[in-house]
């Protein structure tokens, strides 16, 4: 090809680029006009759920969403730690109609309930060592408007992976607003889809919200739970974009390289729980990477986690206490009030479950939707526990003996783990059955099962109930053999524990 040749299809391209980006700058314009909601960002406003860890910076953060994301915002502040000073903060923002701060509440994932008020129809999930400039949220906007399928957009920032990734430091904060608004106009809209999103930012149609549910808390890391958040989101049918325009900057702590070491060590650690949930290699990723499946219409669906708004919303979960030996009545009303009060999980219904022959149960102050079960005889007694999943309508059966003893977390922990595995039934691994010397299947599963630390879907019976033998009085389950079992020691090592709150980032401001 001649020079003139080359010169003339350089030209081509240039002039079809000119064009393309007219013709898209057009139909924006068109869309915006139509809806009357020029300008940006959309009508009704945006809802903004910040991650409360680092003290320092919050407070600049929340200024500077408020000042640069648009006079409708809704911001839901939520302390992600129990030592958080909320209070401090939220006094600092005291005349912020639109701003609600929630405390930090132990064992349970607060995000997911701010996210369930959000009543915009987009929702931005972020952390408060998020820096924000003028124009940041609108460019986070166009590739819904681009693309009606693109419900998730993150920002390029130092936390987002891949081509998303932007390594920057800045003298001061003129410096950064600068670098956004050259790089708005640099870009102008440009943005292109994603298999994953990791970053500090994540903007969300909140339609989809409701239909994916909320974010995975079990698997400790907040990228692989976001990234996790966000395969569960294209397994039904939603696209990724990473807007090439949008910036945020990214603060992050000092940290000496002994700390790093170990977070690092910590990183790799949970990030097993999300290989294991998506049955990727057991091998942890190079720094900077996350392993992501190739074909997702292979993986199975993933259980869909309520964004509860209060205790009511979440799983109802029948307990069955059943007592073994004879007790008195003022012992059995001490231990039935002991095992209540323990319980940190909030929707539970008590079912207690007797055999009668020697003496009649006590009379129990239960409340309405609980129950108590006094049969005559050891076979009654038997088939009662074995049906109280047709009895009663819940989600998830937990059997508890009133003679074992039970952590306050005991049946929350329980109910999570069910509600994030593919297994039917779950052994506490506080009493499992592998520990008891008690005989195993072929493929190394136990036969006999422990009773008084078992939990499992409602719907259909566990097994066979029977008296375990040449040991103090207790009851074991032979399982049925098309129930598949998990233990929740292997389900939740590597998740278990709070957020990490090592935050990867760039340098300072």
């Amino acid at each position: 090809m001649s020079y003139g040749a080359m010169e003339d299809r350089s030209a081509e391209k240039a002039i079809d680029a000119q064009a393309d980006r007219t013709g898209r700058l057009a139909a924006r314009y068109s869309y915006l006009e139509r809806e009357g909601l020029l300008p940006l960002p959309v009508q009704g406003g945006i809802t903004l759920v910040v991650e409360l860890r680092h003290a320092p910076w919050s407070a600049e953060c929340l200024r500077l969403l408020l000042q640069h994301s648009g006079p409708a915002v809704r911001v839901t502040a939520v302390a992600m730690t129990a030592d958080y000073p909320l209070q401090a903060l939220s006094e600092q923002f005291s005349g912020e109609a639109g701003m609600r701060f929630l405390p930090c509440s132990e064992g349970e994932y607060r995000v997911n309930e701010a996210l369930a008020y959000a009543e915009t129809s987009f929702a931005v999930l972020l952390e408060d060592c998020v820096m924000v400039a003028p124009g940041w949220l609108g460019h986070l906007l166009w590739p819904p408007i681009d693309d009606p399928a693109v419900l998730v957009v993150a920002p390029c920032s130092s936390t987002e992976r891949g081509d998303g990734q932007r390594q920057l430091h800045f003298a001061g904060y003129p410096e950064l607003s600068a670098y956004t608004v050259h790089t708005q106009e640099k870009q102008q809209g440009k943005w292109s889809y994603a298999e994953v999103l990791t970053g500090s930012c994540l903007l969300i149609a909140t339609e989809l919200l409701l239909r994916v549910g909320g974010f995975d808390a079990s698997l400790g890391e907040r990228r692989v739970i976001i990234a996790d958040w966000c395969l569960r989101a294209r397994m039904l049918g939603a696209e990724l974009a990473r807007s090439d325009s949008g910036y945020v900057h990214v603060l992050h702590r000092l940290e000496a390289e002994s700390v790093k070491a170990g977070c690092s060590e910590v990183r790799g650690q949970r990030e097993q729980a999300y290989l294991q949930k998506w049955n990727l290699q057991s091998t942890p990723s190079p720094a900077g990477t996350l392993q992501i499946p190739r074909d997702l219409t292979a993986c199975p669906l993933q259980p869909v986690i309520p964004l509860s708004r209060d205790t009511a919303a979440a799983a109802l979960v029948t307990t069955v206490v059943y007592f073994e030996e004879n007790w008195t009545a003022a012992d059995s009303r001490e231990r039935q009030q002991i095992l209540q009060e323990s319980q940190s999980y909030g929707n539970i219904r008590w079912v207690w479950v007797r055999d009668s022959w020697s003496q009649s149960f006590p009379e129990f102050p239960v409340h309405e939707r609980d129950a108590v079960i006094t049969v005559h005889g050891e076979k009654a007694w038997l088939h009662a526990l074995e049906n109280i999943s047709a009895l009663y309508g819940s989600e998830i059966i937990v059997y508890l003996s009133a003679s074992a003893s039970y952590d306050n977390r005991y049946v929350e922990r329980m109910v999570r783990v069910l509600q994030y595995s593919r297994a039917d039934l779950i052994v506490s691994s506080d009493g499992n059955a592998a520990e008891s010397g008690l005989p195993r299947t072929g493929e190394g599963t136990p036969q006999i099962l422990l009773l008084e630390r078992i939990a499992h879907r409602s719907g259909r019976a566990p097994g066979r109930i029977v008296k375990r033998e040449g040991y103090l009085p207790s009851l074991e389950l032979v399982p049925d053999p098309g129930l598949s079992i998990d233990y929740e020691g292997e389900t939740t090592a590597t998740g278990a524990g709070s957020l990490d709150e090592a935050v990867a980032g760039e340098g300072r401001l």
